[in-house]
């Protein structure tokens, strides 16, 4: 079916699910959760309870929150009024709060919670000119001292507001959210632009709507798919996740922090993972930490496994038919080593996606050889995050796979990738200049990446434009490669390198901590902040 707007397609799947399960979430130390129908009740209240307060299509909606499953709820409701919503990183300090806040001209504006309110200066004009502020969990603390009463209500209090309007205004909720077209503004994402000034990325229903149904054609996936949401709903990646649980009948479980992913695995069991590439790299680091630190036949049995597990992943990548005796023999190796990795991802996961940062090959390779297969892909918010990605049957580690169907693709002289097609953004918001400059007269994005594409259309990401360090020497090196290269060793956290106009590179690298303090305990070492 074509769906005419996001709103038509939250309610059409809420109507055709009903009373299966939706979200799973935390809260008070238990695992709850909400059906679809549950959901859209909650949603239908927020909506209406907005548009009690005067909001209107076209109005900025601002989330100030970490993610939960309140803020899915929001967001929804947001879309189904037409508001567009503008997320913003729970991590943002007052100044790049009263930044989005302004540039944006957000009319309301949702709060975690009084303590992450209280932040903000009360006096600040930016917060002043905000009409209504709602808190999503007001237990325990206050607002800003010196803040208007009548500006803060509690989401309880606008679900309220919004069950009196629509027990006066019936089939009001549904009329707006059947209203709404491809071409309507859905929402306004800040990032960071060539200068580093935030910018905010306009996107319609339309970008979205080709978004989702361009992603399905390249990852099929189905209704009985499971994810974990961690990745921070104010970025475009973790944006896209959430609407494709709703899109594909997915159940979406909620981490409830990212300090507890490794035990949320095994509690929401997830077939699907939209990751970045740090999750897959702390993985890789704690398999190989606790592989050095295991006893001799541990130590024998995980290499024997492993090189088993590249011989097979070997015949797959070139399309060969795997013999017999390596079936068995990876047969055998999942049983005594590989299960036992994939139990600590909750035992389930088929498929695996990273984005939002280069995965070094060497670690996607690593997984393939323990039968966990990560597709990278590629994109930024101004393509509604994706443009690129590997395919399950179609893939090469080291890239970030073929263009998207209907995406176009090619380099500049510079190397330097240009995008274009229906996903590309409408705009920068109330940034004609800053439009042009990266969106050209034949429509190309310019996206300041340096890449190259083979033969079969496989894209590979050298550099940012700006990034390039030039030697004293003269040499051209693009530190990303080495800075990823590093990053594969267990012990290293990050890895920046410099040399610009210098005749030898260097690099400045942070240890991570957890893997050094395993290893210390091994060897009988204290290791001391």
């Amino acid at each position: 079916m074509a769906y005419q707007s996001l709103a038509e397609l939250f309610l059409s799947q809420a109507k055709r699910y009903g009373d299966r399960v939706l979200y799973r979430f935390a809260r008070n130390g238990h695992w709850e959760t909400y059906t679809w129908q549950e959901t859209l009740r909650r949603v239908r209240e927020i909506a209406l309870g907005l548009v009690s307060l005067g909001v209107r299509k076209g109005d900025r909606v601002a989330i100030f929150s970490a993610n939960r499953v309140e803020w899915s709820l929001i967001d929804w409701a947001n879309i189904c009024v037409g508001a567009l919503t503008v997320p913003v990183y729970s991590s943002s300090t007052p100044s790049q709060l009263s930044h989005i806040l302004d540039h944006s001209g957000s009319t309301v504006l949702f709060a975690e919670s009084p303590e992450r309110l209280a932040k903000m200066d009360p006096l600040n004009p930016s917060l002043r000119r905000v009409n209504q502020i709602i808190v999503i969990d007001p237990a325990g603390g206050s607002g800003p001292s010196g803040m208007e009463p009548h500006k803060a209500l509690s989401l309880y209090e606008l679900q309220e507001k919004g069950r009196r309007y629509g027990e006066k205004n019936e089939g009001a909720f549904d009329r707006l959210a059947y209203s709404l077209r491809p071409e309507d503004d859905l929402t306004i994402i800040y990032t960071s632009g060539t200068t580093g000034e935030p910018k905010g990325v306009l996107t319609t229903h339309a970008h979205y709507l080709f978004m989702i149904d361009a992603v399905d054609a390249a990852i099929p996936s189905t209704d009985q798919d499971v994810t974990l949401q961690f990745l921070p709903f104010a970025h475009s990646f973790g944006r896209l996740e959430h609407f494709m649980i709703v899109a594909k009948g997915y159940t979406g479980g909620f981490a409830r922090s990212m300090e507890t992913i490794a035990k949320d695995l095994l509690v929401i069991r997830p077939t699907l993972l939209f990751s970045v590439p740090r999750i897959y790299e702390n993985a890789y680091s704690r398999i190989r930490t606790r592989v050095g630190t295991g006893n001799a036949l541990q130590r024998f049995l995980f290499w024997c496994a492993l090189s088993v597990g590249k011989r097979v992943s070997r015949h797959q990548r070139e399309g060969r038919q795997t013999p017999w005796p390596l079936r068995v023999a990876r047969y055998l190796a999942h049983m005594l080593v590989f299960s036992k990795i994939h139990s600590s991802f909750g035992g389930k996961l088929r498929l695996a996606i990273s984005g939002g940062a280069p995965l070094a090959r060497e670690i996607g390779e690593f997984f393939h050889s323990l039968d966990i297969l990560i597709l990278e892909g590629y994109g930024l918010t101004e393509t509604s995050t994706v443009s690129h990605v590997n395919r399950l049957e179609r893939y090469k580690f080291g890239t970030v796979g073929p263009a998207l169907r209907g995406m176009e693709c090619r380099t500049g002289a510079d190397g330097e990738i240009l995008l274009r097609g229906p996903n590309v953004f409408k705009g920068y918001y109330r940034d004609a200049k800053g439009t042009e400059e990266v969106i050209d007269a034949h429509g190309w994005f310019h996206t300041g990446d340096i890449g190259e594409i083979d033969g079969d259309g496989f894209l590979r990401i050298t550099d940012r434009k700006k990034d390039l360090i030039v030697t004293s020497g003269g040499k051209k090196v693009a530190p990303q490669m080495i800075e990823n290269l590093l990053k594969t060793e267990p012990w290293i956290s990050q890895a920046m390198v410099i040399g610009d106009r210098q005749s030898h590179l260097l690099a400045l690298i942070t240890l991570n901590h957890e893997q050094v303090r395993e290893w210390a305990r091994g060897e009988g070492l204290e290791l001391r902040d």
